[in-house]
């Protein structure tokens, strides 16, 4: 099994997967091929279980839009390691974000599967409808670019505008949606939204030194204001 989470992970904590996920992901999870990702099989099992004619439908189905969402950005971050795989450093960054993508997928799998337990705890229906359109829209176009060829400093443009976007607020707000059992244990096997966003800025900083990509003063007042408006806001952590 590939991917983020991989056998020898599995074997290793199976009372959390069994808690965060159930025992049929734990059984498939250790009879995977080497092709499959816990991702995968966490997606199988939630269609397989998928509820009906619940009061939580409408933000499950904004959890698995989003679910399908990081999806797609962590594609997008393996196309970009491809590109740039002559600059390591470049191509390093690219591969980890996408990694940490793909844990973002795993953690709102989680909670799908508690919402389709009834555990959910917190009123967040109606928050995501406004943007998800839009969201979808700006990701569609990102690809579409990074897919005809960019240079590194438009690709870390790029990576700004997604992370910058309402992507990790919604995350923030879905995963703070649930009541879910052994939150913190579960949650540090990823990378979530503080931690990945300080890499981010960490690391984009340093690839445009090294590579001599100078900012304008108005997109460094622009990269500031961004922050400034997640930081307003994103949710606190929930810690259960």
């Amino acid at each position: 099994m590939q991917g983020v989470i991989t056998r020898v992970q599995v074997l290793a904590h199976p009372i959390v997967i069994v808690e965060s996920f159930g025992v049929k992901v734990l059984l498939r999870a250790l009879l995977a091929d080497a092709r499959e990702t816990f991702l995968e099989i966490v997606s199988r099992c939630a269609e397989e279980e998928a509820h009906a004619g619940m009061d939580e439908v409408r933000l499950a189905r904004t959890v698995k839009r989003f679910i399908g969402f990081e999806c797609r950005v962590r594609d997008l971050y393996r196309g970009l390691a491809d590109r740039f795989s002559e600059d390591r450093d470049a191509s390093a960054f690219f591969a980890t974000l996408a990694r940490h993508e793909e844990g973002h997928a795993i953690v709102l799998s989680r909670v799908r599967r508690e919402l389709g337990r009834g555990h959910l705890w917190k009123e967040s229906k109606d928050v995501h409808a406004a943007v998800v359109d839009a969201f979808e829209a700006r990701l569609r176009a990102h690809e579409e670019e990074v897919q005809s060829g960019v240079p590194l400093a438009r690709a870390l443009e790029i990576v700004e505008a997604i992370e910058g976007s309402e992507i990790n607020v919604v995350f923030d707000t879905l995963n703070g949606s649930v009541d879910m059992r052994s939150r913190a244990r579960f949650e540090r096997f990823f990378v979530l939204t503080r931690r990945h966003l300080a890499y981010c800025a960490e690391q984009i900083d340093a690839l445009r030194r090294r590579a001599g990509i100078a900012l304008t003063e108005r997109d460094q007042a622009r990269v500031r204001q961004a922050g400034e408006e997640y930081r307003s806001r994103v949710p606190q952590p929930v810690r259960r």
